[in-house]
């Protein structure tokens, strides 16, 4: 505000200075703060250092500043605690320092100063600042006043007011300026402001002439002065409207020091002579006779209070020790040791003894936590211990009480450890800061977690009941002392035995599964019982889970324990323990059931569901369509991440209730989930109705079944029959989603016909063109991408007529150096890979290990039919057999490729009949009658996995696997030597056989000549070679080519090719008798395709026939 608009100077001559020439701020008395000056000491001060004379803005004492003087008298005084009469000199200097720069800023605005846009935006951070906090009561509070200031700033028209209109920006900048953060006072008062205003309290109703007479007739203020009344008095109460001069008509004073000093009467005199005042004082006399009994009632009050420095017992410690008179026995020890001054005893006459049922009650009150005579505190051991100086029974000696109050202060010392454990979990709930994270390694996990505020509210129970107990207990005592209750014999043994009888030893088992899980959480062991509250604040490496699961099991085997050792009522109480500890895990368990499993959408991370950390499920953050999403997406918690003591096995973090039925709970779980994320209704029936299943808590699903908590097995028979009905809704569903909308048949025909070879004349006709491209030399390799596919696809457009197999979704590829031929060995075979595109969900059975092992399968039973089809290639026809030189060797290579022949014949039938037409049929039958997902996923991975032992493909059985491949490489080594000794006389079953001619191009004579036979070769001469030159032109195109270069290991021999083929037919014996053995031995050792070994074994043994 500029000084021109300013209320105090700019108006000289208004009208409110006219009526009122001085205020009373202006010409009010000097004070002892102004130190009895005529005037200002800010104006006709001498010159100090501070001010000076000529100062450009000091001008006459204005309104202002008269009304501001005191204000800064009493600030200085106040800061400094200068004051006029300590230092007069530094209080007026700081006087007038702090006179002329308010003096500037106010006519210079100098100070801050804002406008109410400005105030606007301040306020709305404010209200913006609290709801982001979570403070949403405030926000509404600071809205609603700051709606109600601006509206009431229209009445502000007064320029005498305290606050003007102008100033109204201002007087807010100040407040905002000197606001601070709220605390908990400032939210409770906008509590009860906001409620105060939604809920304003009623208008005092009118006065009706209805209550006008029904007042009393002779009371009110109208009646004052009347019946000869002092001025301003009433009947009712004149003496406490009078103004001190009229005695009190009461014969007695309210003081009740009064009362105490003076029991007397009052004078006659000393009360008014007035009929009225006799009457009030006849009135009040009773009231002199009750306070006689009341005193009495405070005296025998005083009487019981055995805590008094005064008070002694009834009984007399004089007396001599009397057998039959109990009170002697505590003060004859007394006095008899007493004597002894070296045991520095002061015997009975200097020790305080109280009555045992003021003992009990003393015991009682320190059972519940509070301040007693009996027992206190160790300040060494934090335990409770026997006090030392507290009072004495006289029937007991000092040693028999110290032993009896000592039980009592052990189960004190644990009652204070479990009360400080319930106070400290309690306390960090309602704190608002988050605890602080463990540095010392980044796998740190607060201990604090929903199942451990479930045990510490549940173990507030027993001690809330335990408290009640006590003070039923203390009432009973009281209310038999006075007379009004049943007789009691009251003892510290006898309360000793209720407290057993109704409590047994729950509590100390209570602080024994504290101390257990606190060692189970710092991984040591011995945790001083001092030291369980610290579980509300540890970090530890062990996860939640494994926490909640050791915390669950710890209780349920001690309500286990304890009710097979016929503790009923400590293992009653531990099953309640237990019951609502495990409410929260329970309460998780029908979220996970009912709502499914949290589906990741990673275009939505903020909508994304998580799990609990304590819950046992365990969130792998893999995506939905990932196909290892079903089996390792949501998978049970495993205790891997950290070591458990003494070097245990690795386990599951589940809890002993639940780990019969934690894969049916998982299952189901996912089952749901998926079943909603392809948009079908939850939990319906086969109707298509929903399923209305109620999640009972653990409670009541304990009430209604009247089961026992404490025992695991029916537990858990309980909980499966609940989670039942969700297993079986959502497996069912999710099943008839997947073969009927999925067509899961269609695609297990499929894959069976292309990587089983069930659909023999598609694979079959691939196989030959395969082979026949392999034996070519031509540009394009038989590994080529395109080839691969594209012979694939005319294969089975041709012969697939039922379209079991779409070639859309099959692509073969090869994988591995193409440098190695297919003559030299059938493992170049490994590199083909095929692949088959599976829809989602069906990619959740089908995984990509799944494939792995079909394709696998499908390369092991084309490197057999590889080995099947060099044989079947090997035909002699024509004049080669004829020639009688020739028929030995020819004997020979026929009986070699017999053998060949017979055990390459028997393996494929074998493994097609026996192990895979057989298990495929067991297959089918199995898995129609799977009723959930995971149920196919398993019967099919049983099924796979016993092929794949049926075919040798398993690391046990891997040894057996290398031999079959020896004796199909031997299969292309012979081949080999046979294309070597005939000049590639083979026959290739994919063309029209090829007969040999008498006639021989040059080719086929220069081959010859290389040719190692078993007798020596016949020598052509140049004639005849000279006259077959003219047909070599027409023969040559039709001659087959060689598909195969010679082998090294065949030409070193250099003529012995007898020898050679001897030790190939001794090899290949061994490998027979070694893959004989071997089966023989599976048969014992191997749990899948025992059967099938027993026939592989059998069908080799006539080998040796």
């Amino acid at each position: 505000m500029s000084a021109s608009s300013s209320s105090l100077s700019a108006r000289p001559h208004s009208r409110a200075l006219q009526q009122r020439p001085s205020s009373s701020l202006s010409q009010r008395p000097p004070s002892s703060a102004s130190f009895a000056r005529p005037v200002s000491s800010a104006s006709l001060r001498p010159q100090s250092r501070v001010s000076r004379p000529s100062s450009r803005i000091s001008r006459p004492a204005t309104r202002q500043s008269t009304r501001l003087l005191p204000l800064c008298q009493k600030l200085i005084t106040q800061l400094t605690e200068l004051t006029p009469e300590n230092d007069e000199e530094d209080f007026r200097i700081a006087l007038d320092f702090v006179s002329r720069n308010l003096e500037h800023a106010t006519a210079t605005k100098g100070g801050p100063s804002s406008d109410m846009a400005t105030m606007d935006k301040r306020f709305h951070g404010f209200i913006e600042k609290s709801r982001i906090q979570s403070n949403d009561a405030l926000a509404e509070a600071l809205k609603i006043s700051y709606q109600k200031v601006k509206g009431s700033a229209k009445e502000l028209t007064n320029i005498d007011g305290s606050i003007k209109l102008a100033h109204l920006a201002d007087h807010l900048q100040l407040l905002a300026l000197l606001s601070a953060a709220p605390v908990a006072s400032t939210l409770k008062h906008a509590d009860a402001y906001i409620e105060a205003i939604r809920y304003p309290p009623e208008p005092p109703p009118s006065l009706t002439w209805e209550d006008i007479l029904a007042e009393e007739p002779f009371e009110g203020q109208h009646w004052e002065g009347v019946y000869g009344l002092p001025e301003g008095s009433t009947v009712e109460g004149w003496e406490r409207a009078s103004n001190g001069s009229t005695p009190s008509l009461s014969p007695w004073d309210d003081d009740d020091d009064d009362l105490d000093d003076n029991d007397s009467f009052p004078h006659p005199e000393d009360s008014p002579s007035t009929p009225v005042s006799v009457e009030r004082a006849s009135y009040e006399q009773p009231k002199l006779q009750f306070s006689y009994q009341h005193r009495s009632v405070v005296e025998e009050l005083k009487a019981r209070q055995y805590w008094r420095e005064e008070w002694r017992t009834d009984a007399d410690l004089s007396l001599p020790f009397d057998l039959g008179d109990a009170s002697t026995l505590g003060p004859s020890f007394s006095r008899a040791l007493g004597e002894r001054t070296a045991l520095l005893i002061n015997g009975p006459q200097h020790d305080k003894y109280i009555n045992e049922h003021d003992a009990v009650r003393e015991v009682l009150m320190c059972l519940q936590g509070r301040k007693n005579l009996m027992i206190t505190g160790n300040p060494r051991t934090s335990s409770l211990v026997p006090s030392p100086s507290a009072p004495r029974l006289v029937h007991l000696t000092l040693a028999s009480q110290t032993s009896i109050l000592s039980s009592f202060a052990q189960l004190a010392s644990t009652m204070s450890h479990i009360r400080k454990f319930t106070s400290a979990i309690f306390s960090n709930l309602c704190s608002t800061s988050d605890p602080p994270m463990s540095s010392m390694h980044l796998l740190s996990h607060n201990t604090q977690s929903q199942t451990i505020e479930a045990f510490a509210d549940a173990v507030d129970s027993q001690l809330q009941k335990f408290d009640r107990w006590c003070a039923n207990k203390e009432e009973q005592i009281c209310r038999a002392h006075a007379g009004i209750g049943d007789q009691l014999v009251v003892s510290l043994l006898g309360l000793e035995k209720d407290i057993r009888g109704a409590f047994s030893a729950t509590f100390d088992l209570l602080l024994a599964i504290l101390q257990e899980l606190t060692d189970h959480i710092m991984q040591s062991e011995n945790t001083p019982a001092d030291e369980v509250y610290l579980l509300a604040s540890l970090s530890s490496r062990v996860p939640p889970a494994a926490v909640t699961a050791h915390l669950l099991d710890a209780c349920l085997h001690a309500a286990e324990e304890q009710s097979s050792l016929g503790d009923q009522i400590t293992s009653e109480a531990l099953t309640e323990v237990f019951v609502r500890s495990a409410q929260p895990l329970w309460a998780m368990v029908g979220r996970w059931v009912s709502d499914g499993m949290p589906v990741r959408d990673t275009w939505e991370v903020a909508e994304n569901r998580t799990l609990d950390e304590e819950f046992f499920v365990e969130d792998n953050e893999l995506p939905l369509m990932d196909p290892e999403f079903w089996a390792g997406g949501y998978v049970l918690r495993p205790l891997d991440d950290f070591e458990i003591p003494g070097g245990g096995a690795k386990a599951l973090s589940v809890p002993v209730f639940l780990k019969r039925t934690a894969d049916r709970i998982l299952e189901t779980g996912k089952a749901v989930g998926l079943l909603r994320v392809l948009g079908i209704p939850l939990l319906s029936d086969t109707d298509g109705d929903p399923v209305e299943v109620q999640w009972h808590s653990l409670t009541a699903l304990l009430g209604q079944h009247k089961a026992r908590g404490s025992d695991p097995e029916s537990l858990a028979h309980l909980v499966s029959d609940k989670i039942a009905p969700y297993y079986t809704s959502s497996g069912a569903q999710l099943t008839h989603v997947l073969t009927e909308d999925g067509d899961l048949s269609r695609h297990i025909t499929a894959i069976q016909g292309l990587y089983l070879m069930t659909r023999g004349d598609v694979i079959g006709h691939f196989a030959d063109i395969l082979f026949a491209k392999a034996n070519m030399d031509s540009q394009q390799h038989w590994q080529d991408f395109h080839f691969l596919n594209s012979a694939f696809r005319d294969v089975v457009d041709a012969n697939n007529a039922t379209k079991c197999i779409e070639t859309s979704l099959v692509r073969l590829s090869y994988r591995r150096s193409k440098s190695t031929t297919i003559a030299q060995t059938v493992k170049v075979l490994e590199g083909l890979l095929v692949e088959y595109a599976v829809p989602f969900p069906l990619a959740y059975i089908f995984t990509p290990r799944v494939m792995s092992i079909y394709g696998s399968i499908f390369v092991f039973l084309l490197q057999i039919r590889r080995a099947k089809n060099v044989l079947e290639r090997i035909l002699v026809r024509g004049a080669m057999g004829s020639e009688r030189h020739m028929k030995h060797e020819l004997k020979i290579f026929y009986a070699m490729r017999g053998k060949l022949s017979w055990f390459i014949n028997t393996l494929l039938n074998f493994f097609t009949t026996h192990v895979l037409y057989s298990q495929i049929a067991t297959f089918h039958e199995a898995f129609k009658a799977a009723r959930s997902l995971d149920e196919m996923i398993k019967i099919h991975n049983d099924h796979l996995d016993t092929i794949q032992c049926g075919c040798l493909l398993q690391p046990e059985t891997s040894a057996l696997h290398r031999t079959v491949l020896s004796a199909l490489d031997m299969c292309l080594h012979f081949s080999n030597i046979f294309v070597t000794f005939a000049g590639d006389n083979t026959h290739d079953i994919s063309r029209l056989s090829i007969v040999m001619k008498h006639h021989r191009s040059r080719r086929q004579r220069r081959l010859r000549r290389d040719i190692i036979g078993f007798s020596a070769p016949r020598i052509i001469s140049d004639d005849e070679s000279d006259g077959d030159d003219d047909d070599d032109d027409d023969i040559a195109d039709d001659a087959p080519e060689p598909s195969f270069s010679m082998n090294a290991s065949v030409l070193s021999h250099e003529g012995d090719l007898a020898n050679h083929l001897g030790k190939l037919s001794s090899e290949l014996d061994g490998v027979v008798r070694f893959l004989r053995r071997g089966c023989e031995s599976c048969v014992g050792r191997m749990s899948k395709a025992t059967s099938a070994f027993e026939i592989l074994a059998f069908a080799l043994e006539d080998w040796d026939s």
